[in-house]
């Protein structure tokens, strides 16, 4: 049977172009670092690409909102823990000022301490977090929450609305708080008189008053509301750590699940560098080998092929 040049030299082209697809494809793919060049090359595991990525980006898109949460508990948790502090120091100071023993000058230093210190409470109750929103103006981020009016009495600026976000299946966490959710008014109790509330600094400011006064039982009430506002703001303090909790329990799920699912990912769509490598080799030597042998068969002629 004879098999004519023509065919032989189509062969070979035809061999040669298949190899070189196919080196050009490899190269392509460590040029870019992945298996997959076009959607067309491999439908089925294109659309699990696209899929996994879109995962990703809702999983990053949750986590950064968590973040965001995270920060601002930490500058919540801070300003709570100082407002306290704080409290504790003044009801110190008003135990002493309610001494009927002590002298004149001494209960006006104390009172001086004391306006200092509610000073200090009034600008942590105007903390921002990091992007410059007030921690405590509930939804009015953008404005202070407390303001002292042209009498020097402290109003509050902000909303008594509570925005929550989703952390966890079914599951949500407080995201802004309102100021007087947390310096939260005072309620004095009086035999047998209705209970009346105060706000947390006219109380301040009263008690103040009642030291430069020198008046013992206003003191002492004043002691006993700064007791009050302890306690609410440990509760305060209690519910920033049980939402840090809750957010980093979730920030720990959420980054476990995003490694895992850009691990599949990159099983899918990553490319196996060091089999590459060694496949391009091997199509090279292949290419190599199929154009000797292209020029072996151009270069034959009928009268050599018959020869042979």
């Amino acid at each position: 049977m004879k098999i004519s040049t023509s065919f032989l030299f189509d062969r070979a082209t035809e061999r040669m172009s298949t190899i070189q697809n196919k080196l050009a494809t490899t190269q392509a793919q460590l040029a870019v670092g992945k298996q997959i060049l076009s959607p067309s090359d491999a439908p089925d595991q294109a659309a699990a690409i696209q899929r996994l990525k879109g995962e990703v980006q809702r999983q990053d898109s949750h986590m950064r909102t968590l973040q965001v949460a995270m920060r601002r508990y930490t500058a919540e948790e801070t300003a709570l823990s100082s407002s306290n502090d704080i409290l504790i120091r003044m009801k110190e100071l008003g135990l002493q000022a309610a001494t009927d023993t002590l002298a004149p000058d001494d209960r006006k230093a104390i009172g001086m301490e004391m306006k200092a210190l509610r000073d200090q409470l009034l600008s942590l109750g105007n903390t921002r977090d990091d992007s410059g929103n007030y921690l405590f103006s509930g939804t009015r981020v953008n404005t202070p929450a407390f303001a002292e009016d042209a009498s020097g009495k402290v109003i509050y600026q902000g909303d008594q609305t509570q925005t929550r976000i989703p952390a966890g299946v079914e599951r949500t966490v407080q995201f802004t708080r309102a100021g007087t959710d947390v310096f939260s008014r005072v309620v004095r109790d009086s035999p047998n008189q209705p209970s009346t509330s105060v706000g947390f600094f006219d109380a301040l400011d009263q008690m103040i008053e009642s030291i430069d006064a020198s008046q013992t039982q206003k003191i002492q009430q004043g002691v006993a509301d700064i007791t009050q506002m302890h306690n609410n703001l440990t509760l305060a303090q209690a519910q920033n750590g049980s939402d840090q909790s809750v957010v980093q329990a979730q920030l720990d799920v959420l980054d476990e699940t995003t490694l895992r699912i850009k691990s599949t990912l990159s099983e899918i769509e990553d490319l196996d560098y060091a089999e590459a490598v060694t496949r391009m080799n091997k199509e090279m030597m292949s290419l190599e080998a199929a154009m000797g042998s292209f020029q072996k068969i151009s270069g034959l002629s009928l009268f050599d092929f018959i020869r042979g």
